[in-house]
């Protein structure tokens, strides 16, 4: 009887360490060390926004819309490979709102800039008040904190779309 609890214990000790392999092969796919339009993509689409545009000749761009109607974009930053097949370590999501004159974007930026630390609020010189987010992929982003981060950063947006 010995024997035998011994070889139960052992199987199991086995299957739980093939379960655990397992989850981290699981896990170890859900992080990506840099991204490429595909997976910007995904993580748009997952946030709830549509793509409308999206242009990898140089650098990544998508352009997408949120349910809302809140336009933005997203720009690789730190790129490798090669035109149409590019990796980056980095994205810059923007949008912007365009106001009557820099006076009122200055207001603007003064009232939203510190009450949101996720997202950099400033005057694009142009009567328009910017909002940008930039995500670093160094280590690897998982797939769903890519998709937070895009939620994040349009959840703000439309919120301060919404008082201005």
């Amino acid at each position: 009887m010995g024997v035998d609890v011994t070889i139960k214990s052992m199987l199991a000790g086995g299957a739980l360490v093939i379960a655990v392999s397992f989850a981290g092969a699981a896990q170890a796919q859900s992080y990506i060390p840099d991204w490429g339009i595909a997976d910007m993509r995904q993580a748009v689409v997952a946030a709830g926004a549509t793509v409308t545009r999206e242009d990898n000749t140089k650098d990544p761009y998508i352009a997408a819309k949120t349910a809302e109607g809140l336009k933005f974009t997203i720009t690789g930053r730190v790129c490798e490979g090669a035109d149409g097949a590019k990796r980056c370590k980095g994205a810059l999501l923007q949008t912007s709102f365009t106001m009557d004159s820099d006076a009122e974007v200055d207001v603007a930026v003064k009232k939203w800039a510190p009450q949101y630390a996720a997202i950099a609020v400033s005057n694009d010189g142009s009567k328009g008040m910017l909002l940008s987010r930039y995500l670093i992929f160094d280590y690897g982003v998982h797939r769903d904190n890519l998709r937070l981060n895009v939620q994040v950063f349009t959840g703000i947006a439309e919120s301060i779309w919404g008082e201005i």
